[in-house]
């Protein structure tokens, strides 16, 4: 086909026309595009973008372009009509160029290549025959060399009594290189036939179906009479068919897992012997499960614990753990007497024994050994100090070839149970001494508390919670603080945080809260305790109930004013008369003194020295009463006596006063027993000094009253009362309110505590009651009524 540069069909030849089956009048002229459909289904499909590009190509390059072979079938006439033939057409478009060089047209040719495609199919396929061959061949060499290479255990086993055709190295290592091809398994691997796996090989040949098992325990021994060794495996028995799907033999195929099986149990012993140990409270408790789970993880006969008597050379075991029908070794033994491995235990080496027999060390006990079901012995030393003190022993009944990991988890576990149980003695120690310092503290008659090195509270003993009623727990931390006085915790806060910042003794009184809502002065103190590293790590401190020595301190620091007071109102009070008298004396001493100036003076002197004694007897009073060297002259009397006797005395002072008086009595007579003398005495010193302390026209009252066995005498007034701070201390010795120019000379102070010391001998009391200055006051002596058995 001849193509002009626009590619339309100039010219074609007649085996083109007999390829396209149309004549060659509706081919000329016409666009390529318009004539070539696509055969886009066919192999090597011509597409006509396929066959522009190569135009397009030749166009550009000015060079031929050859395509690739196409698949173009043709129609041809048969028997049956027009049929349709396969052929492969081989592509080329050539440039034509005219006088100036330029293309002209193009040449589109078809070269018919069908017989030589089909001779090149033949070469193929013989090719791929040939290889194919040597491919099966080079591939049964590689089943040949992977069946010996391969990493697992493999073995070819024949008909239903199982003999061995083919195993490979693996298979051999793990039967202990046994000669067994040729032979059946029962007969070449006892072991094997007692362990079960026969009959499985037995089911699977009957039945036809592959059985798989993970990591199943296979016992093996190498030889007769060697240790035994346990691996574990990951197999399946594939049955071999043939081509009438009959089972002719068994494949056996499987992989050695004993290394990985171990790591799991070791890991999951470990795992189960740290969750044993969380509830356990006693060091033999820790021991004897640590041996449970040993023992059981190994699959040995015998795990234990027990303590070396360095002198004796004996073992003790309190208890161990057997396999069924193993007896206990609990009890003790002589170690020489069975092997001389002491001596490696000594060194601290552990002691590994396959077979007692066959070990120099144990060989001439050996029957003994075994007689204990020790055939094979792991025994691990415990030193403490370079000093064997006990160990950890393993038997088993056989002898048995120890793995290496067999060893690192018994020292593994030998380890971690010497640190378990180390760990429970220091508890259970530390649980003895916090229960014995609790007992202790409990026991002391102060308050115990300790706290963290920042201070934080963390305990608090019984004498605490009794003396403060607070809920256990509730002042932990820093709720300690809420039950100071509060004008005292600021304070306390801040010697006890200058104590944390320099770790200086703590030391204040303080108020604290009693269970009664009243505050009670405290002794707190507290010293650190430091470790043998010099840390501080912790504050043990005390709260001692000091308010009773507090109120004592206090009274006797009033009593000591008091009486500094007193002496130097007594040094007044005597000197006073000394002025006087002194002056009279000189008088006297005057050379012509007439005897109105003699009886002046002696007046004078007589007045300060009665003055004077009335003082001192009113200190030997006192004295005598308060040292209980007075006696009352008993007798049944009523009390009116008495009321008159005081009201007698007392009288000049309150009409001297102008104080209006009165007195409220029961008419009925009230009979008491005591000392008449002295309650007079008593009842005139509390009218004298209603009188005193009353500035003029006052008002003072004197009542009676009788209940629950007693008579109330009271004297009220409307004087100066007494201050708040005052009236806690009015009866105490040397006590005397303020002096004001209206009581120049108000005594010494000694009549209310006189007051107080006879209502006691009488078995009674005095009370005061005042709302304080300017509010008078109201002093109410008490004192038992005459009973029958008083008569």
């Amino acid at each position: 086909m001849v193509l002009a540069p626009g590619l339309t069909i100039e010219a074609v030849n007649d085996a083109y026309l007999q390829l396209l089956k149309q004549p060659r009048e509706r081919i000329v002229g016409r666009n390529l595009s318009e004539v070539v459909a696509d055969n886009r289904d066919g192999p090597g499909a011509i597409t006509i973008l396929n066959l522009r590009a190569s135009l397009l190509r030749v166009l550009e390059s000015r060079k031929p372009d050859k395509m690739a072979v196409q698949g173009h079938g043709i129609g041809v006439e048969g028997g049956a009509g027009l049929g349709f033939e396969g052929r492969y057409w081989q592509p080329v478009n050539s440039p034509l160029f005219d006088g100036n060089g330029a293309v002209s047209a193009i040449i589109h040719r078809l070269d018919d290549v069908t017989a030589l495609i089909g001779a090149q199919d033949r070469e193929a396929q013989t090719r791929k025959d040939f290889f194919a061959q040597a491919s099966e061949i080079m591939e049964r060499q590689v089943v040949a060399d992977w069946f010996q290479q391969a990493p697992t255990f493999m073995a070819v086993l024949t008909g239903p009594e199982h003999r061995v055709v083919n195993v490979n190295p693996a298979y051999l290592k793990l039967i202990g290189h046994r000669d067994i091809l040729g032979k059946t398994i029962a007969a070449g691997l006892p072991d094997a036939a007692e362990q079960g796996y026969v009959s499985l090989l037995d089911e699977v040949y009957r039945s036809g179906q592959p059985y798989a098992a993970n990591g199943a325990k296979y016992a093996m021994q190498a030889r007769p009479g060697s240790p035994v060794s346990e691996r574990y495996v990951d197999f399946v028995f594939q049955p071999v068919l043939n081509e009438a799907r009959q089972v002719r033999g068994i494949c056996i195929q499987g992989v050695d897992v004993t290394d990985r099986v171990m790591a799991d149990k070791r890991r999951d012993a470990l795992i189960h012997l740290t969750d044993a140990w969380r509830d356990l409270r006693t060091p033999e408790d820790v021991t004897h499960t640590a041996s449970v789970i040993l023992g059981e993880t190994l699959g040995v006969s015998r795990v234990g614990y027990g303590t070396i008597d360095h002198d004796t050379q004996t073992l003790t075991v309190q208890r161990d753990w057997n396999a069924p029908g193993v007896e206990s070794l609990a009890g003790t033994l002589a170690l020489r007497e069975y092997a001389s491995v002491i001596d490696d235990l000594k060194l601290g080496r552990i002691v590994a024994i396959d077979d007692v027999e066959r070990d120099e060390r144990t060989a001439g006990a050996a029957t003994a050994l075994k007689a204990h079901s020790s055939a094979a012995i792991v025994n691990v030393p415990i030193l403490e100090q370079g000093r064997l003190v006990a160990l950890i022993f393993v038997n088993n009944a056989a002898a048995r070839a120890w793995l290496t990991e067999d060893i690192a988890l018994i020292r593994e576990l030998a380890e971690r149970t010497r640190t378990a149980s180390e760990r429970v003695r220091n508890a259970l120690s530390m649980q003895h001494s916090e229960a014995k310092f609790r007992t202790i503290a409990d026991a002391m008659p102060q308050m115990v508390w300790s706290t963290l090195p920042d201070g934080a509270h963390d305990y608090f003993n019984l004498r605490w919670y009794e003396f403060t009623g607070v809920a256990e727990g509730s002042t932990d931390g820093e709720g300690w603080n809420g039950i100071f006085h509060p004008d005292d915790q600021q304070l306390a806060w801040e010697r006890w945080n200058h104590s944390l910042a320099t770790g200086e003794e703590y030391e204040i009184q303080y108020r604290l809260r009693h269970k009664s809502g009243a505050y009670r002065w405290v002794l707190g103190r507290a010293l650190p305790l430091y470790d043998d590293t010099g840390k501080l790590i912790r504050w043990m401190g005390t709260c001692t109930d000091i308010h009773e020595q507090k109120l004592l301190e206090e009274q006797l620091r009033r009593a000591s004013q008091s009486k500094d007071e007193f002496l130097a109102m007594l040094a007044h009070e005597l000197r006073n008369p000394l002025a006087p008298i002194l002056t009279a004396a000189q008088l006297l001493k005057l050379p012509k003194l007439d005897e109105a100036r003699v009886r002046f003076a002696s007046d004078v002197i007589g007045r300060q020295v009665l003055h004077m004694t009335e003082l001192v007897d009113d200190l030997l009073d006192v004295a005598r009463v308060t040292s209980g060297l007075v006696k009352l002259e008993r007798e049944r009397f009523d009390i009116d006596a008495v009321i008159d006797g005081a009201v007698e005395q007392a009288g000049p002072v309150i009409e001297a006063r102008h104080h209006e008086f009165q007195i409220q009595q029961p008419g009925a007579p009230i009979v008491v027993l005591g000392d008449k003398t002295r309650l007079v005495q008593a009842i005139a010193n509390l009218l004298n000094n209603a009188a005193k302390y009353t500035p003029k026209h006052g008002k003072i009252a004197l009542r009676l009253a009788v209940e629950r066995g007693m008579v109330d005498i009271s004297v009220s007034d409307n004087g100066n009362g007494i201050t708040p701070e005052l009236l806690p201390y009015v009866f105490d010795l040397f006590t005397q309110g303020e002096r004001t120019p209206e009581r120049a000379h108000g005594g010494l102070g000694l009549g209310l505590t006189l007051v107080k010391r006879i209502a006691a001998l009488h078995g009674g009391d005095v009370k005061v009651q005042s709302a304080g200055i300017g509010a008078g006051s109201t002093f109410t002596i008490s004192i038992p009524l005459a009973g029958v058995a008083d008569a």
